[in-house]
Formats: structure tokens, C-alpha cells, sequence
């Protein structure tokens, strides 16, 4: 095998290994503070939709935090750090239309606010509401709690002793460390 080849070979398993490193990151974010929230919500039982939002808010943002910071800490990924833009990607998806669509700021428009929405405070008005709040402000809300303490991880937890290119650390010389 040439020197070319085998450098190509390096960089298509880096990108492999960020690519794995990232959708593990981004199931990490949203999928599994869900799954831990679930024996929470048997402890916690609610009676209302308003309640399930408040429920909502209050868990999301410590577990998701608390995976993000563990994942940073395990893995020391840099994709830890930025699997908020997916979600903020899918939230953009039906943010950008609802907002254009709801720019008519007609006095007889039946139209709460943008924010209203998204944030589920639409549900307790009415419950068909929700759908937007669940499929796309939960999962925006879950990665960037998940970024922002994997950010702080990697600033308090500082680089790891080796790097491959895809986590978050420079190189170690091991050689200028036995001299000194």
C-alpha cells in the first residue's frame, strides 16, 4: 500500500469515527434523557398537560446536562460540543414557517406569540398545540443543555493525554516530559 492510500485510508476512518462519535453524541442528547426521564415520571405523577410541560422544562435541562458533561468526560469528543446544531436545524425547519406565517399581526388574527408556542405554554390553551413543542423545541432544548455542559466539561476537565484527531486534545510529547 502507498504512503497516499494509507494517509486516505486514516482520514476516511477519522471521518468515520467523528461521524459515530457525533450520532452517538446527538442519541446521548435526546434520546437517552428521555429514557432516564421516563423512571422520573413514574415517581412524579402529573395530572395535567401544563403540568407534563413544567415536568418537561425541569428535567430536560439537568439530565440532558448531566449526559453531556459525562459523555464529554468519557469520550472527550469535540462533537459533544456541537450536536445542538441538528436539533437547532430541525427546530429552524418549522420555526422559519410558523414565524412567516404568523407575521400577520392582524388585531383579528388569533395568533398568542411565536415564543407562546414553542415554549408549550400553548398547551395548556389547548393540547393540540403541543405537537410543536415535543417533536421540536424538546429536542433543541435537550442538545444545547447537553453542549453548554460539555463545553463546560471540556474547560474545567482540560485536554485529554492523547488525541486522534477527533477528540478534543492535542498531542502529548512524551519524550520533552521524561526529560525535564
Amino acid at each position: 500500500m502507498t504512503g497516499d492510500a494509507l494517509v486516505s485510508m486514516e482520514s476516511v476512518a477519522r471521518a468515520l469515527r467523528t461521524l459515530g462519535l457525533f450520532i452517538l453524541d446527538l442519541l446521548g442528547a435526546i434520546v437517552v434523557p428521555a429514557i432516564l426521564e421516563g423512571s422520573v415520571w413514574k415517581l412524579l405523577p402529573v395530572h395535567s398537560v401544563s403540568a407534563v410541560v413544567i415536568k418537561e422544562w425541569c428535567l430536560d435541562l439537568p439530565v440532558a446536562a448531566f449526559m453531556g458533561f459525562m459523555m464529554y468526560r468519557i469520550w472527550r469528543g469535540w462533537t459533544s460540543k456541537w450536536v445542538w446544531v441538528v436539533p437547532a436545524l430541525w427546530f429552524g425547519f418549522r420555526a422559519l414557517p410558523y414565524a412567516a406565517r404568523a407575521s400577520s399581526h392582524s388585531v383579528l388574527a388569533n395568533n398568542p406569540g411565536f415564543w407562546f408556542h414553542f415554549s408549550g405554554a400553548a398547551c395548556a390553551v389547548q393540547t393540540s398545540e403541543c405537537r410543536d413543542f415535543f417533536a421540536f423545541t424538546v429536542p433543541l432544548i435537550r442538545s444545547l443543555s447537553y453542549s453548554v455542559a460539555a463545553m463546560a466539561a471540556s474547560r474545567m476537565l482540560g485536554p485529554s493525554p492523547h488525541s486522534d484527531g477527533v477528540t478534543d486534545s492535542a498531542p502529548v510529547n512524551l519524550e520533552s516530559q521524561h526529560d525535564a
